[in-house]
C-alpha cells in the first residue's frame, strides 16, 4: 500500500466509533416510505434528511441543494423509469451535497443513495428504529438497506478530511427519497441535471461485492373472475346461475406460473453470468374468498418478477417481460366460455428498471481494487434485486452498487449490519474516493 494508502486507512480505524454513532443517529429517524401505510408519526423521510443535510454541513459541503420533487414537473419524463403520477412530495425532499475539488476541469464522483426504508413489519425483538448496538450488529430498519452504506460513505469522506486528502475532482453526495417505491426521487435528481461522469456509486447492501448490474422489477396483481355460489351443494352449470370457483383457476395458474418458472430457470435471456440466479415470477399474496360456505368470487395473485437489462424496452421498462406475462395470464386456460367472457384484470403497480455498467470501466475495477487492497474477498455479483442505479446509468454516468450487508437481512424483522463489514466498506470507500477523484 502506498503512503497515501496507509494514511487513509488509519483516518478509518480511527473514525470507526464516530461512524457507528453516524449510523445509529440515522437509523433513529425513522424514514418508511409512505406507500407502505405505516403511521404516520414513522413515514416520509423529512426527519432523517434533516439528519443528512446536518452531517454533510458538518463534513464541509461546499454547496447543499435540497428541494421536494414534484409529479408535475416530471410529466415530461412519464414514459420512462421512475415517474409516478400524482406522488406526492411533501415533506419528502431530497438532499444533495457537492465537496468541490481543487480541478473543476476533472470528472465528478457522485455516491447516491436512498434514505427511505420498508414498512416495519412484525416480530421484532429490538427497536426498529432504536439503533441498539450488540454482539457486534447495529440494529435498525434500514440497516441494511441503505442506512448502513450511507453511513460508511459519510465517514469515508470524514476520514478523507482527516488525512488531509485534496481531491481533484468534485465529489457529489446525493440522499433520495422513494426508492422504495420505484424510484421517483432519483428520477427528480437526474431531472435537475446532477450527472458524474467519473462513476456513481450506489451504497446498497452488496454483502461487500462489486455490482456492475441490477435487474428490473414488475409487481403486479391479477385477479381472477368467478361468480359466488353455496360451496357445499351441487354445482349447476354457469349458464344456468351456478358457481363459478375463481380459487379453481388461482390454483390452475400458480401451476402456469410454476411451469413458466422452469422454462425460465434455463432461458439465457432470463439469466446472467453475474446473477447467481434466474428470473423468475414470484407470487408474493393470495387474496381469495369471502365466507367459509361460498365459492370465491375472485382470486387475486399478487406477483413479482424480475427483468435483466437486455429486455428493457426503448424507454428503458420492463414492457417486453409485461407483454410475455399478461400472455400468460390471460393464455392459461383454453375453451373455457366463461372465462373468455370474464378474461383476468391486470393490475401493474411497479416498474423499477434495471441497469448495467460495462465491468470494465474505471468505477467498477477502482472499488473491486481497494476491496481487494483491504484484504475483502470481494468479486463482481450482480444485485439480484432493484436498485436506482438504471437511471444514474442512462443519464450518463457508469453505474455500481457497492455496499455493507447483506440483502438477506434487509426487509426482516431484527434487520441489522456488522460492524466490522460497516468498517470494511468505510475504507473501500475511502480508497475509491481517493482514486477516482484524483
Amino acid at each position: 500500500m502506498s503512503e497515501n494508502t496507509d494514511r487513509i486507512l488509519a483516518a478509518v480505524d480511527a473514525g470507526t466509533e464516530q461512524t457507528v454513532e453516524l449510523l445509529q443517529e440515522l437509523l433513529r429517524a425513522p424514514s418508511v416510505n409512505p406507500w407502505f401505510g405505516d403511521p404516520a408519526e414513522i413515514s416520509g423521510e423529512q426527519a432523517v434528511q434533516d439528519v443528512f443535510e446536518r452531517l454533510l454541513r458538518e463534513l464541509g459541503a461546499d454547496e447543499i441543494d435540497v428541494w421536494e420533487p414534484n409529479a408535475d414537473d416530471l410529466a415530461h419524463r412519464a414514459d420512462g423509469p421512475g415517474y409516478y403520477p400524482g406522488r406526492d412530495f411533501t415533506g419528502r425532499p431530497n438532499v444533495v451535497a457537492r465537496f468541490k475539488g481543487t480541478n473543476p476541469d476533472a470528472p465528478a464522483l457522485m455516491i447516491q443513495g436512498h434514505c427511505d426504508v420498508v414498512s416495519v413489519g412484525s416480530l421484532w425483538t429490538e427497536d426498529p428504529f432504536g439503533g441498539e448496538r450488540k454482539d457486534g450488529k447495529i440494529f435498525g430498519r434500514g440497516a441494511v438497506d441503505m442506512k448502513g452504506g450511507m453511513a460508511a460513505a459519510l465517514g469515508a469522506i470524514a476520514a478523507l478530511k482527516q488525512a488531509g486528502v485534496q481531491l481533484q475532482g468534485d465529489l457529489i453526495v446525493a440522499s433520495v427519497a422513494d426508492e422504495e417505491a420505484g424510484g421517483m426521487g432519483t428520477l427528480a435528481l437526474v431531472d435537475r441535471g446532477y450527472i458524474a461522469t467519473a462513476g456513481t456509486i450506489v451504497p446498497e447492501a452488496t454483502n461487500l461485492n462489486i455490482a456492475p448490474l441490477c435487474r428490473g422489477i414488475l409487481w403486479g396483481e391479477v385477479t381472477l373472475h368467478g361468480r359466488a355460489g353455496h360451496i357445499e351443494l351441487e354445482r349447476r352449470p354457469w349458464q344456468e346461475d351456478g358457481a363459478v370457483d375463481a380459487i379453481d383457476y388461482g390454483q390452475r395458474l400458480l401451476n402456469a406460473i410454476s411451469e413458466r418458472n422452469a422454462e425460465w430457470a434455463v432461458d439465457p435471456i432470463k439469466n446472467h453470468k453475474y446473477i447467481p440466479i434466474p428470473c423468475q415470477i414470484k407470487v408474493a399474496q393470495l387474496d381469495a374468498g369471502e365466507f367459509p360456505t361460498t365459492y370465491a368470487s375472485s382470486c387475486k395473485i399478487t406477483f413479482n418478477a424480475q427483468y435483466l437489462p437486455v429486455q428493457k424496452d426503448a424507454n428503458g421498462l420492463g414492457s417486453i417481460v409485461k407483454k410475455e406475462l399478461e400472455d400468460l395470464f390471460t393464455g392459461f386456460v383454453t375453451g373455457d366460455q366463461w372465462f373468455d367472457e370474464h378474461p383476468p384484470t391486470i393490475n401493474w403497480l411497479v416498474d423499477a428498471d434495471c441497469g448495467e455498467t460495462a465491468d470494465t470501466e474505471p468505477v467498477v475495477t477502482q472499488t473491486l481494487k481497494a476491496a481487494l487492497e483491504v484484504g475483502l474477498d470481494s468479486e463482481l455479483q450482480g444485485c439480484m434485486s432493484h436498485t436506482d442505479m438504471g437511471l444514474m446509468i442512462d443519464s450518463g454516468s457508469p453505474t455500481i452498487n457497492f455496499g455493507p450487508g447483506h440483502m438477506g437481512i434487509a426487509h426482516q424483522a431484527d434487520e441489522h449490519i456488522y460492524e466490522m463489514d460497516l468498517a470494511a466498506a468505510t475504507k473501500v470507500f475511502a480508497i475509491t474516493i481517493a482514486d477516482l477523484c484524483g
